[in-house]
C-alpha cells in the first residue's frame, strides 16, 4: 500500500509555493496554509514553499524561476499576483501559475519566452457563483475554507456558506462592530477616509446575510 501511494504521488504534478514576506507580513501562516490546501485540492505535490523578503536577492522572480527549473516543477502557487509583481507573463514562460485569491490558473505559454499569457481561468473547484442547491453543513465548512480570503458581500458562494453555518448555529457572528471592539481594547479606530465608489453586491446576498445574522 505504501509503495502504491508513493507511486501515485510521483505521478502528480509538482508545485512550489512562493511568499514575499514583506507582502504577507503577519499573514504568512494563513497564506502558507492556503497554498498547502490549494495544492492538495488541485492534486499537486507541494515540494517546497519559497520565502523571500524584498531586497534579499536582486531579481526575486528570476531567482524563483531558477528554483522552478532546477526542481522540474510544473506549477507555481502564490497568494495573489502582487507576489510576482503583478506580472504573470514571466512565470508562464516557465510553468503554470495559480493564485489563491482569486483562485485562478494561468497556463504555461506554449510559445515560450513571449511574455504573453492567455486569459486566466477559474479553477474548477472554486466557483464564486450562487450554489444551485442548499449547501450541506460539510460543504459549507469546506466553502468557508476554500474562500478564506473572499468577502461574502462580493462572493455569493461564501455568502451562502456563511448563512448556512449561521442558521445551523455553527457560526456566531460578532455582536459588536469593529469600532466597538477597538474602543473596548483601547485601540484607536481609523477615521473614515474619502469614499471610493464601488459596485454594490446583489440585493439578494444582502438579504440572505441579514436574515442569517438576525436568526443567529
Amino acid at each position: 500500500m505504501m509503495r502504491a501511494t508513493a507511486a501515485c504521488h510521483r505521478d502528480r504534478p509538482r508545485a512550489i509555493g512562493y511568499l514575499r514576506t514583506d507582502i504577507s507580513r503577519g499573514h504568512q501562516p494563513r497564506h502558507t496554509d492556503a497554498i498547502r490546501l490549494l495544492a492538495r485540492r488541485q492534486g499537486h505535490t507541494l515540494i517546497y514553499i519559497v520565502r523571500l523578503r524584498h531586497g534579499s536577492v536582486p531579481d526575486p522572480v528570476g531567482h524563483l524561476l531558477d528554483i522552478v527549473r532546477a526542481t522540474a516543477t510544473t506549477t507555481l502557487i502564490v497568494p495573489d499576483l502582487t507576489h510576482v509583481d503583478n506580472q504573470p507573463g514571466p512565470v508562464c514562460d516557465v510553468c503554470d501559475l495559480i493564485t489563491v485569491c482569486p483562485e485562478q490558473l494561468w497556463m504555461k505559454s506554449r510559445a515560450g519566452g513571449s511574455g504573453n499569457t492567455t486569459e486566466p481561468a477559474w479553477l474548477p473547484e472554486d466557483r464564486h457563483s450562487e450554489p444551485h442547491r442548499g449547501l450541506p453543513l460539510t460543504e459549507a465548512h469546506r466553502t468557508m475554507q476554500v474562500h478564506l480570503t473572499c468577502n461574502p458581500l462580493d462572493c455569493p458562494r461564501k455568502a451562502a456558506a456563511f448563512a448556512r453555518l449561521a442558521e445551523a448555529g455553527r457560526l456566531v457572528p460578532a455582536s459588536r462592530s469593529p469600532r466597538q471592539r477597538a474602543a473596548v481594547r483601547g485601540i484607536p479606530y481609523p477615521t473614515a477616509g474619502p469614499t471610493v465608489p464601488r459596485t454594490g453586491p446583489p440585493i439578494d446576498i444582502l438579504h440572505r446575510l441579514r436574515t442569517a445574522l438576525d436568526q443567529a
